[in-house]
């Protein structure tokens, strides 16, 4: 029963002294909601299969009968205890209309069955930009709801909003990986059909571009005259021969000629319109996010993030920097967004928790805190891109966290302020938009996940040589050991000292941190591999020279009844017959001064 109406009751009957405010209360109540109830029936599109009337008709309507109803019960009430009629539409009632007839509903955040105090209030919109996805929150809400009223108070919508979380039916978001919603339908990649918007299809946003089959590649045109390189203007393509005839140098760009200009790797430019249409393709689980990575400026991956902004749109796509992730309040974009696409990461960024960004990949299920609302549980459906300008610092040194990393080089160098017209001109163009969207939607060979060219593979390598020292002290060192047998000690001592140089105000691991982090390194780059839990014999494995003792001066490791500069007699540590640590599994290379 709605609070509003109650206190219309109960303030009219306590005005006149009536008896029976309960009872006339819940006449009044009963006979707003059994008349609403049974003109929503009456018009519900679902029995009629035609539209409903307008809002200011079904505003009409109701408010006429529900007067005509209390004009019939006033004529047979004793004394003043008589029904106030309607001017406006109750709280109640708009909350019914929106239920009925905008498929007013809760879009559940943790799965059905879960409390309705976190899912989110939604209706659906058939008109305009919107149309044809879910609009959630209050504000959304009441601007539907006004319509049937148009003096509501804010107080009044989120009332209508208190009353849809009660009584609107829970549902799910629909997240087939096949489906894609465009601003004029949903496409289905696997049919390539295009199919109309439904309420039955429930996305809480759609991208901003057209999906069109048709599309074609347009070509344009620009003229530049020698003696004044500033003269650059965009011609047709009917005047090329009379610029050319001038002495002008004429010139043609088109999309697909200049994503390829973006990089060199033909194994690359498939990438890249892999990671376009990854942009569009929300409910695949790809697994990745694409890290568009360049030390040097003016390489196009800006531009190349402006193009897939531009399609999917600003109100479809979150911007949310790296640092941002492990943030309060900062993940309540993702609920209305289908991509996250930054252009632009902070030099010197550290990740201290990337628990939320790992999740966010691979579409698991986040806390969001949201401001003056309680927290929910909510999955992204959607992919990731980020700019990086340099590698970040990341506290997780995980597989599992590098596994979800997908770096894309731009290694390619462009001039400064040159082309300006792409990203300000040609890439804002609603036909290359469309072109763009048909192209990787349409024309290239279907895939479900992402491919990983050698180019690839090799930035990663760097950056997890960069991000944990363990790796990178590995890396450098694996292969110009000597010794067959590196001892827990040896190895750690070592480590120490090559951190002090080459990190002088960093703070060294301990020893069991160092251990425990280095296994795995190990057993991954192949080679070597850890003792066990069992020291093994020293047997001939540690007779070689080890000059890495003298070159970083292990004093523990030198021969401790020597004083000299031999390095012969010096790198000749007194050995225990047993030690636990690594052995070396493949055949060592010759190596100077492996032998005394």
């Amino acid at each position: 029963m709605s609070a509003s109406v109650l206190d219309i009751d109960k303030a009219r009957a306590a005005g006149k002294g009536s008896s029976n405010t309960g009872t006339e209360a819940v006449i009044y109540d009963d006979v707003i909601a059994e008349i609403t109830e049974y003109y929503l029936d009456e018009i519900d599109p679902k029995r009629t299969g035609t539209p409903p009337p307008e809002p200011g008709h079904i505003k009409q309507v109701l408010i006429t009968r529900v007067n005509r109803r209390f004009a019939t019960l006033n004529a047979a009430a004793k004394g003043n205890n008589k029904l106030t009629n309607l001017k406006v539409l109750t709280n109640a009632q708009i909350a019914a209309i929106l239920i009925r007839l905008h498929h007013g509903c809760l879009i559940t955040a943790g799965g059905l069955g879960t409390s309705r105090t976190y899912d989110l209030v939604a209706v659906y919109e058939d008109q305009g930009p919107s149309a044809g996805i879910y609009l959630t929150g209050e504000t959304a809400v009441g601007a539907i709801a006004r319509r049937y009223n148009r003096e509501m108070s804010i107080t009044a919508s989120k009332e209508v909003a208190h009353v849809m979380r009660e009584t609107a039916p829970q549902v799910e978001r629909t997240t087939r990986r096949e489906l894609s919603p465009f601003a004029n339908g949903v496409w289905d990649y696997e049919q390539h059909t295009l199919l109309d918007f439904s309420p039955e299809f429930i996305f809480t946003s759609k991208l901003a571009t057209a999906i069109n089959p048709d599309a074609e590649m347009p070509i344009y045109y620009r003229a530049q005259d020698p003696s004044d390189p500033e003269t650059d203007i965009e011609i047709s393509k009917d005047e090329i021969a009379a610029y050319e005839a001038k002495g002008w140098e004429v010139t043609s760009w088109d999309v697909v000629r200049w994503v390829q200009s973006l990089s060199d790797d033909p194994e690359v430019v498939a990438l890249l319109w892999q990671v376009i249409g990854a942009v569009m393709r929300p409910y695949v689980r790809w697994n990745k996010t694409a890290w568009l990575y360049s030390q040097r400026g003016n390489n196009g991956k800006g531009t190349f993030a402006e193009l897939m902004r531009n399609i999917v749109g600003e109100g479809s796509s979150a911007s949310i920097p790296l640092s941002n992730f492990g943030k309060d309040f900062m993940l309540e974009p993702l609920t209305q967004a289908m991509a996250i696409i930054v252009d632009e990461n902070d030099v010197g960024t550290f990740l201290d928790k990337v628990a939320n960004l790992k999740a966010i990949v691979t579409n698991d299920v986040i806390s969001i805190n949201r401001k003056g609302l309680v927290p929910i549980n909510y999955r992204f459906w959607g992919f990731m891109v980020q700019c990086l300008n340099e590698f970040p610092q990341v506290r997780d040194r995980s597989e599992s966290f590098y596994r979800r990393q997908l770096f894309v080089p731009f290694e390619k160098h462009f001039a400064k302020g040159g082309f300006r017209y792409i990203k300000d001109t040609y890439l804002q163009r609603k036909e290359v938009q469309e072109f763009v969207v048909k192209h990787v939607m349409c024309d290239i060979d279907p895939y479900w996940q992402l491919d990983e060219p050698e180019a690839t593979q090799r930035v990663l390598d760097d950056y997890k040589e960069h991000n944990d020292p363990v790796r990178s002290f590995w890396s450098e060192f694996k292969e110009q050991y000597v010794w067959d047998l590196l001892p827990n000690e040896f190895v750690y001592d070592h480590f120490k000292a090559w951190f002090a140089k080459t990190n002088p105000s960093g703070k060294v691991m301990g020893r069991n941190t160092f251990l425990m982090a280095l296994r795995p390194v190990v057993s991954l780059a192949g080679g070597w591999e850890q003792t066990g839990k069992g020291a093994v014999s020293v047997g001939t494995k540690m007779d070689a020279l080890e000059l890495l003792i003298h070159t970083y001066d292990l004093t523990d490791w030198k021969n401790p009844g020597y004083g000299g500069n031999d390095l012969r007699l010096m790198c000749r540590p007194v050995l225990k017959d047993r030690y636990r640590g690594f052995v070396r599994t493949s055949s060592r290379a010759a190596t100077a001064g492996a032998t005394a």
